[in-house]
């Protein structure tokens, strides 16, 4: 017997090659008190390794779905609880006496709600109409008073209109349709509902792509937005085209305008979380899916929006289709060239600020390199 000298106590080494694990194992269990409790069996592990804790899960999703709903509801009825024209372009072909009369009469009824032009005879009013110059004229010649109007403006408008210049002249006046809808479009919504789906499905398009890619190459993910445009664009065209014929624009022009504007509103979604990151899903479903249809167009023509919200209507994506797909189907193609320029400057536009971002962001990380 050695005194003083302790036996050696070998260590298997399979055991010596758990001996890491145990600090990090210790840890996992400290954060596992705030980690949701897994009460689904069988979730995949990315989902379960994203998992927020209880109080960020909890408290999150309520602030995010009560802020955009709050601004839903409070830009949704400001805009149209009680919509009045502003500056709503009205046709007059008749005397100088009877034109001076009602314009005076539409001004101390609405002051500033009207625009007036002024037309030698019912020919000339019939093709401002034709050409979305107006949507009604007032026309009053030998074959009488009448109200010249545009059913393709939709119901909403006519009968606005209808009704102040009945006021205006002091007895019913007879109203001629010159330029109805369509029959599968009865009542003129079919334009602004293809419009609302594709701005829906290209915000989630860039919502599902950035959660399930968040550093895709650019090319890689312009290609994937480029080709959701496209099938975008089919679809719309086959189903509101030659399904329904809610959208009587050629075939070419509906699948060209709505192929653009889910480019436009995929990309502007992409950018938009690409700068503000978590943040960026409710910054784009405020400026797309709320402030883009609600200046549209699609329900109440944009001359009805109040003045701090008309000066959307002339840049989002949304309105620019709108106006595109309508003057299309019924107007001789005015707006159409607009449309598709300010579609193709989004889509360009948010490609042209991603790759500058993208080459921002290697330049820091070479230089963090290189530190």
């Amino acid at each position: 017997m050695h005194h003083g000298i302790q036996p050696s106590v070998s260590v298997p080494p399979q055991a010596a090659s758990y001996a890491p694990d145990i600090e990090p194992a210790a840890e996992h269990v400290r954060h596992a008190r705030h980690a949701l409790v897994d009460s689904e069996p069988g979730l995949p592990a990315p989902v379960l390794a994203a998992a927020a804790g209880t109080r960020k899960a909890v408290l999150v999703p309520v602030l995010t779905a009560l802020a955009i709903g709050t601004v839903f509801v409070a830009v949704y009825l400001a805009a149209f609880h009680a919509p009045s024209a502003r500056h709503q372009p009205v046709g007059i072909a008749a005397s100088d006496k009877v034109a001076a009369r009602t314009e005076l009469a539409l001004n101390n009824a609405a002051p500033d709600g009207y625009t007036f032009y002024r037309y030698p005879d019912a020919a000339a009013a019939r093709q401002a109409i034709a050409h979305d110059r107006v949507p009604a004229a007032l026309v009053a010649d030998d074959r009488g008073t009448r109200l010249l109007v545009a059913g393709a403006e939709g119901p909403s408008t006519v009968s606005s209109l209808a009704t102040a210049v009945t006021t205006a002249v002091g007895k019913p006046v007879p109203v001629k349709d010159v330029l109805p809808l369509a029959a599968g479009d009865a009542r003129g919504l079919s334009v602004f509902y293809a419009a609302f789906g594709v701005v829906l499905a290209g915000f989630l398009f860039a919502v599902s792509s950035y959660q399930i890619a968040p550093r895709l190459r650019l090319s890689v993910r312009v290609a994937s937005t480029l080709v959701f445009a496209a099938a975008s664009g089919l679809m719309v065209a086959l189903i509101a085209h030659t399904g329904l014929s809610a959208l009587p624009a050629p075939f070419a022009v509906v699948t060209l305008v709505v192929g653009l504007l889910a480019w436009a509103a995929a990309a502007a979604a992409g950018v938009l979380l690409r700068v503000f990151g978590p943040l960026g899903m409710p910054v784009s479903s405020v400026v797309l899916l709320i402030l883009g249809n609600a200046t549209s167009g699609g329900i109440l023509p944009t001359t009805f929006l109040p003045a701090w919200l008309s000066p959307l209507a002339t840049v989002l994506p949304p309105a620019a289709a709108v106006r595109g797909l309508r003057g299309a189907a019924y107007f001789h193609d005015a707006h159409l060239t607009g449309a598709v320029a300010t579609l193709a400057a989004w889509g360009l536009g948010c490609l042209a600020l991603q790759y500058l971002l993208d080459r921002v962001a290697a330049r820091r990380q070479d230089l963090v390199a290189a530190r």
